[in-house]
């Protein structure tokens, strides 16, 4: 029996949020993340669309896609966090 091996795998997370700036706030915040951070397993596309967060991600193994997603996320989760703090605030 041969098992064909996965080439790569994709992921696209789009992320609504309440309004076009507060998606902008997040897309800065984790932009240096992304672009900072160069791997040979994944590749990282972010963009940010009226009130969508777009992140997608090819990587060359599970392993290494479910690392990123898992990083990102909580990069997001957090940044939102502080953001509605500071919604709060005011």
């Amino acid at each position: 029996m041969r098992i064909k091996a996965l080439k790569k795998v994709e992921s696209l997370i789009e992320l609504e949020f309440p309004s076009s700036s507060d998606a902008e706030i997040v897309f800065r915040a984790i932009e240096p993340e992304i672009r900072g951070s160069p791997s040979e397993r994944t590749s990282t596309e972010i963009e940010s669309e009226g009130n969508i967060l777009k992140i997608s991600i090819t990587a060359q193994d599970t392993t290494s896609l479910r690392a990123s997603l898992n990083s990102y996320l909580r990069w997001v989760m957090l940044s939102n966090e502080i953001l509605e703090l500071k919604n709060l605030k005011n």
